[in-house]
């Protein structure tokens, strides 16, 4: 059996302990922190919102196909032209055939004019050939085949976009010749209408209807009660209404509340409900009328707002949050508040030391700290690292 001699004992020894040292210095941290962030919050409580609005149904006695003028969910000015009426479909169809020709002579002009910001970036280009792929093909996978034809047209213009980086627009102003050409001959085989159906007001034009467009009546809010509300009930309307339109003066959001809740409330009060509409996630609104129920159980609150858009104007109800109080501010983990001296603080990690740094709270969520962010010396700051966990903790300390 092989012996070792005291020195080479000694020498593994001191290896070992040199080590296991890297190894408790690298896995082993007697202190954690975390960053601080500004972080915004509210205060508020959950509703279903049911939007009122001013609609005027659209409706025609004039026999034929009707082709739309005006896109579904835009604007449309008083007495403007929403649809023309033919006789038969061979002009409809046309129409469209002419819209996408149009739609194409506009690409390609833009793209041999180089008028496009984005055509001096080919990695810009790449993108956006990605981007389409990508849509088409997420599209197709889920049977979505709706907007297959449109999502098509995008990816070739994108691709028509990225040859012309390259330099590879010879073919071009053939494809552009013919397309003319197409378009002339389509616009001279196409009949004239038979008559059009125009908006009595301006608005948001809406080719569906869902059955509640005659039943609130807003001259009169006082009749939206809880009982009101719980009792709705769709009408079926005949085939001569072809939308509506939606006006884009002021309009409102019903919730049926509770008493109590409806208690934090008075008319005329300003504030915010969040919605999960992309385009205006966030709106305005002033508390209008508050409508009690016969036996004072709950209540309805009336919400008035002059926002509008075309997704608003397609909504009839959704899950809302209504914001009572806002609040920012640096976000720290609750369990990094201390109490030294009888003052409430955190300790960051300053350099090599850890310092104590006094806080003033302006609000307390389930797991987390708002802190009022100022710029005086002393006070935290913005990414500051604030010690989550450690032990025997005091201003000063030195950390290795």
């Amino acid at each position: 059996m092989k012996k070792f001699s005291p020195i080479k004992i000694i020498v593994i020894f001191l290896a070992l302990t040199f080590i296991i040292n890297q190894l408790v210095s690298v896995f082993y941290k007697p202190i954690s922190t975390e960053s601080a962030y500004f972080h915004t919050t509210s205060k508020g409580f959950d509703i279903t919102g049911i939007i009122i609005r001013n609609e005027s149904l659209i409706k025609t006695n004039k026999e034929g196909v009707l082709h739309f003028i005006t896109p579904d969910g835009n604007r449309v000015a008083k007495n403007g032209v929403i649809a023309n009426i033919y006789h038969n479909e061979d002009a409809s169809i046309t129409l469209s055939h002419i819209d996408t020709i149009k739609k194409k002579i506009d690409d390609i002009e833009d793209i041999i004019s180089q008028n496009n910001v984005q055509a001096g970036n080919l990695d810009v280009a790449n993108h956006n050939v990605d981007s389409k792929l990508n849509e088409l093909v997420l599209s197709s996978s889920f049977g979505d085949f709706n907007n297959v034809q449109e999502q098509c047209e995008e990816l070739l213009t994108s691709l028509n976009r990225r040859k012309a980086l390259l330099g590879e627009t010879a073919d071009f102003s053939a494809q552009l010749s013919s397309l003319n050409a197409e378009l002339k001959s389509l616009e001279s085989s196409l009949s004239n209408p038979i008559g059009k159906i125009t908006s009595n007001e301006s608005g948001y034009f809406i080719s569906k209807t869902d059955g509640y467009e005659q039943t609130f009546d807003i001259s009169d809010l006082s009749k939206i009660t809880p009982e009101f509300l719980s009792n709705l009930s769709k009408q079926k309307f005949s085939d001569n209404v072809v939308g509506k339109i939606v006006s884009d003066y002021e309009w409102y959001i019903a919730a049926k509340v509770s008493l109590d809740q409806s208690l934090n409330f008075k008319e005329g009060d300003s504030l915010t409900i969040h919605t999960t509409v992309k385009a205006s996630p966030d709106l305005p609104v002033k508390v209008k009328k508050i409508n009690l129920s016969s036996d004072g159980t709950d209540a309805v609150i009336l919400f008035s707002c002059s926002s509008m858009n075309s997704e608003l104007a397609t909504m009839r109800s959704g899950a809302m949050k209504v914001i009572k109080q806002e609040y920012n501010g640096l976000r720290i983990p609750k369990k990094a508040l201390r109490v030294v001296d009888g003052k409430k603080g955190v300790y960051v990690v300053s350099g090599m030391q850890v310092k104590f740094v006094p806080i003033e709270i302006v609000f307390t969520g389930d797991d987390f700290i708002l802190c009022k962010k100022t710029d005086v010396d002393g006070d935290l700051r913005l990414y500051d690292q604030v010690v989550v966990k450690g032990k025997n903790l005091y201003d000063g300390k030195i950390i290795g």
